[in-house]
């Protein structure tokens, strides 16, 4: 492996925070976090088995009913702006995704250069019970380093992918809204 590069997992688990956020611990190994364009929330249930059209689920019991047809699909954040006035520019999440690529090569290259060291005491320690302590140490640091690199990268490449959508939906809203007219009180007279 080069002084700068970390093993980085083909998949990325769940995070300890949403994992609890979610109150799903114990699914720790089971989840794995979407692709970075996705908006999936991985700890969704999936249906066993498909449900019939002519099903009908009875209604749940208290706040774990679904919002009403019309209704904002989520209350706005206690002390937060109303969701009328919430504005997301994709510049700002370009920016953000810049600056977690900056985070991701600060880390990356000091994490990465604790090989040769580790490497050099494990040799210098031959036949000692301290050397393979060390070796599976480094080995441990090397896989937990490389997950936090694959989550700083992760969410890089979400912050672009947001910034995209963000940016399509912006210019297909605009365009949607050009032929679109204002009426005035005199018109027909």
């Amino acid at each position: 492996m080069a002084d700068d590069d970390l093993p980085e997992p083909a998949r990325l688990p769940l995070t300890p925070d949403e994992l609890k956020r979610h109150n799903a611990e114990w699914q720790g190994s089971l989840v794995q976090a979407p692709p970075a364009d996705s908006y999936v929330d991985p700890l969704t249930p999936v249906p066993l088995r498909p449900v019939s059209p002519l099903y009908q689920r009875p209604p749940l019991p208290g706040p774990h009913q679904p919002p009403l047809l019309g209704s904002p699909p989520f209350a706005p954040a206690p002390g937060g702006p109303p969701q009328d006035r919430l504005a997301i520019e994709p510049a700002v999440l370009n920016t953000a995704a810049g600056k977690t690529d900056e985070i991701h090569t600060a880390f990356t290259k000091p994490a990465a250069a604790l090989e040769e060291p580790a490497r050099a005491a494990v040799t210098a320690m031959v036949g000692w019970e301290s050397a393979k302590s060390i070796r599976t140490a480094q080995l441990q640091w090397e896989k937990q380093a490389g997950t936090v690199a694959g989550w700083l990268a992760h969410i890089a490449e979400s912050l672009r992918a947001a910034a995209r959508d963000y940016g399509k939906t912006n210019t297909e809203t605009e365009q949607s809204f050009k032929g679109v007219t204002r009426r005035s009180g005199l018109d027909g007279l």
